[in-house]
């Protein structure tokens, strides 16, 4: 066999096996769109999944969510577009300075301590906390409130935000620094008009992975909340206690809708996020 021939065969072996992961992995997501079409019936006689061939396909389920639980479903919508932006947007701003902080300034031999101590926080099970977090907000009377939950979720992300900004803050020039500061500007005139334009990429990354954390996130959400401050994950769970039964088409039309919001940020700033993952293993 010539090389060509090898070169040919290991091509098309390296493409069926990324198809068919693609397919694997892409199958979930069509079943999830596919449910939100059907009925009852098509799910409890047999498994069905071409639309027109193998089931009649049908809006009620969008028309449960979208018309006659719209109101019921946008209060659960909104904490969760509130909770993971706000939370994600505080932890990038607090994260993003100590970062830069400890990328800039030499604190002895702590530098490495200090880092790793903020990552220690990450290493615990968030269960270990909720007791904790359930007296201490019984006590400031914030039980139940999207306050309660954008202090968890950004304090819980700030440790990663640090830890990511840290390496890529190392990863610039610090001579483009040093220049405009030569040429006057201050230390936050530098940080906010060169440091921070330049980490950019690093910047979006760490935001977007902090908003799918808080947009997903279920177990504290469950436990620092009841009525009024109740997220997605809580109002999907909500679905089968509230009927005794899963109703899949339903919960499949919430989750389609949930997305949406990740989803469109992921895409709107998908090269800053390739760019700032990757980054680091550019670094000289």
């Amino acid at each position: 066999m010539g090389i060509k021939s090898r070169r040919r065969w290991t091509l098309i072996i390296s493409y069926g096996v990324l198809i068919t992961w693609s397919l694997i992995l892409f199958f979930p997501m069509y079943w999830v769109v596919i449910t939100s079409f059907k009925n009852q019936v098509d799910l409890a006689v047999r498994s069905t999944y071409v639309p027109f061939v193998d089931f009649q396909p049908s809006l009620h389920a969008w028309r449960y969510l979208l018309v006659e639980r719209l109101s019921w479903f946008m209060g659960p919508f909104m904490n969760s577009v509130v909770v993971a932006f706000v939370s994600s947007t505080i932890a990038l701003v607090i994260g993003a300075l100590a970062g830069y902080g400890l990328a800039r300034f030499n604190y002895g031999r702590h530098n490495n301590t200090i880092v790793l101590a903020f990552m220690s926080q990450r290493m615990f099970p968030g269960a270990l906390f909720i007791l904790a977090f359930l007296v201490m907000f019984r006590e400031l009377r914030l039980l139940d409130t999207r306050t309660a939950l954008i202090i968890v979720y950004a304090s819980g992300a700030v440790p990663f935000v640090v830890w990511v900004m840290r390496d890529f803050f190392e990863s610039l020039p610090v001579e483009i620094e040093e220049s405009a500061m030569i040429d006057g500007a201050s230390r936050l005139g530098v940080v906010f008009r060169i440091a921070m334009p330049l980490a950019a990429p690093g910047l979006v990354a760490v935001f977007v992975l902090s908003l799918i954390g808080a947009w997903n996130e279920y177990l504290i959400a469950l436990t620092l909340t009841f009525r009024e401050a109740i997220t997605i994950p809580l109002f999907m769970q909500m679905q089968v206690s509230m009927t005794g039964m899963t109703q899949w088409w339903n919960m499949s039309a919430i989750a389609l809708i949930s997305v949406i919001p990740v989803v469109i940020a992921g895409m709107a700033l998908e090269k800053y996020i390739t760019s700032g993952l990757t980054f680091g293993a550019l670094k000289g």
